[in-house]
């Protein structure tokens, strides 16, 4: 009977699994969304600007590649080449710049100074003078946020340490694993991401695009080793300069190296990897802990519930996710995503059958239990005395009627309403942001600002402002906030944000406004999408004083307007 017993427990839990299994995205879907997130466009560049005669040259030395999260606390992996040109400092660019400057006018001008003297030559020399000198040593977010870096660690460019950590100031940020190359096979299928030729096509692509990583599949061609004997693996998938330093993943979802070099020309299928093993040896030497990142613990969560169809469970860890990470790219697509497939009827029913079979399950057990039961309690019975007649009473006709019928057993606990499974909740929290009560709703009491972390408490509508202003389009439209004298700040970072625009528009921290010299301004906080006073036609701001009644537009109109009322 125990044997039985441990029969029907597994083929209930296999039936139940069954029904909750869904169709999910193709394998390589899988690993380019859950891999995304973690992925940044790496700057390691100097721009100079000189002025020669009458004429201006900006030559330029490093360029842009690919980077990828490996702690939350903000370590980024990438090529030494990417940030060679930054770890070796201000004066080496400076060299290197002028050497370009001169390659350049040799280029354009070589054979009239070939007919100069040398005096003449030195006397041209020193009326070049640099009128500009830029370092671009930042990450670019998936969201376009700028985050400045440092060098922690480096390898040695062109070889097969071609490797590099760096660091940015961030917290709880999606994490890669790294795998083990050592235990890669030719022909393991892999996905590779990151930003290949974005610069060439600034002027093509927009914006947004420039923002998003792209990606390539193919497999491992061939294992090799570099001359200095470290593991290169060659790989069919395509990668050009821009994908430098980013990740190419295996099957497993883990790094297995990073794209570093490959052929110039038609031909592709001669493109090569570091290897994560050279990797994993400057992790050792930055003296690194690599965790699992809570923020991609969710997202991996939320997508297996995306990808089954569960999306009142999806945006529950969309959200935990956006909250945890607020410059997080996907989550807020994948929320709205979310709410439009629930609009749609798309929500997986998980109550009728797998309510039907756990209730076969359960009852079956229920009977199991029962037959043991009764054959333990038959085991224990006494024999009845030897020629002792067996009698068996026979129920009076109509007996079995006049039993009273089984009563449904009483629920003990009241079930709220749509906490069964497959039940929509009751109300939905839209975009991550938690509603207050009253808010957007005629006549209802005016919220309260969100208080800034380290910053002024929460101020009651009419006490100590200067002014309020009203959300006219937007997730906020018809709410009303008040204007402190210290200031408030509209974006989307939770605890830092005094109105909270749940809307990858948005950046975390947008717009400030608030007295300055005893003038109410508007100052923009270097966002991506920038922030306009009345209309977008006239141009982004940087900072600008306002007047009663004007409006200010965060990113685009229908992500946020504020209208200023002063008073």
């Amino acid at each position: 009977m125990r044997f039985d017993l441990r029969i029907a427990c597994a083929l209930g839990v296999a039936v139940v699994v069954r029904v909750a299994a869904a169709a999910p995205a193709s394998p390589q879907q899988q690993i380019a969304m859950i891999a995304k997130p973690s992925v940044v466009r790496v700057w390691g560049a100097y721009v100079a600007t000189y002025q020669v005669g009458p004429e201006r040259f900006t030559p330029s030395i490093g360029g842009s590649g690919t980077g990828f999260f490996i702690t939350a606390d903000g370590y980024i992996a990438t090529n030494a080449h990417v940030v060679t040109n930054i770890h070796e400092g201000d004066a080496k660019a400076k060299e290197a710049l002028e050497r370009a400057l001169y390659a350049e006018l040799d280029k354009k001008y070589g054979a009239e100074i070939a007919r100069l003297s040398k005096a003449e030559v030195q006397q041209l020399i020193s009326k070049i003078k640099m009128i500009g000198f830029k370092k671009l040593a930042y990450v670019v977010l998936p969201n376009g946020d700028h985050l400045d870096y440092e060098v922690k660690v480096i390898g040695k460019a062109g070889t097969g340490r071609d490797c590099a950590i760096i660091k940015v100031k961030t917290s709880n940020a999606p994490v890669l694993p790294i795998g083990d190359s050592a235990k890669s096979q030719v022909e393991d299928h892999i996905v590779v991401l990151g930003y290949p030729g974005v610069a060439d096509f600034e002027t093509l692509l927009d914006e947004k695009s420039q923002l998003q990583a792209s990606v390539t599949d193919g497999a491992i061609s061939s294992l090799k080793r570099a001359t200095s004997g470290e593991q290169i693996l060659q790989i069919s998938a395509p990668i050009t300069h821009g994908n430098s330093g980013g990740p190419a993943i295996d099957q497993h979802g883990n790094v297995i190296g990073l794209a570093t070099f490959g052929n110039e020309g038609e031909i592709q299928g001669f493109n090569f990897l570091v290897a994560s093993a050279t990797l994993m040896d400057l992790v050792k030497d930055a003296k690194l802990e690599l965790k699992p990142s809570p923020t991609s613990d969710a997202w991996r969560a939320g997508l297996e519930h995306y990808w089954a169809d569960e999306y009142t469970d999806a945006i529950s860890k969309f959200e935990e996710v956006e909250t945890a990470f607020p410059a997080h790219s996907e989550a807020l697509t994948l929320i709205r995503l979310s709410h439009t497939a629930q609009k749609d009827g798309k929500e997986k029913q998980r109550s009728s059958n797998t309510g039907l079979v756990i209730g076969l399950v359960v009852g079956g057990l229920m009977v199991l239990g029962g037959v043991i039961l009764i054959v333990r309690r038959g085991r224990s019975r006494p024999a009845a005395p030897a020629g002792a007649p067996i009698y068996a009473p026979t129920p009076p006709p109509g007996f079995a009627a006049q039993q009273p019928q089984p009563q449904p057993m009483p629920m003990y606990g009241r079930v709220a309403p749509g906490s069964m499974p497959g039940q929509p909740p009751p109300q939905h929290q839209m975009f991550g942001r938690v509603p207050t009560p009253g808010q957007g709703q005629p006549g209802m009491p005016i919220p309260r600002t969100v208080a800034i972390q380290g910053g002024i408490a929460p101020t009651a509508f009419g006490s100590h402002t200067v002014g309020s202003v009203t959300c006219t389009r937007g997730q906020l439209a018809g709410q009303r906030f008040a204007l402190t004298a210290t200031g408030i700040i509209v974006g989307r970072q939770p605890g830092v944000a005094h109105v909270l625009v749940n809307d990858h528009r948005a950046s975390g921290k947008h717009v400030w406004i608030g007295l300055e010299n005893g003038i109410l301004v508007a100052i923009d906080q270097n966002t991506t999408n920038g922030t306009y006073i009345n209309d977008v036609a006239s141009g982004r701001i940087t900072r600008s004083a306002l007047r009663d009644g004007d409006v200010i537009i965060v990113g685009e109109p229908d992500c946020l307007s504020l209208q200023v009322r002063f008073g």
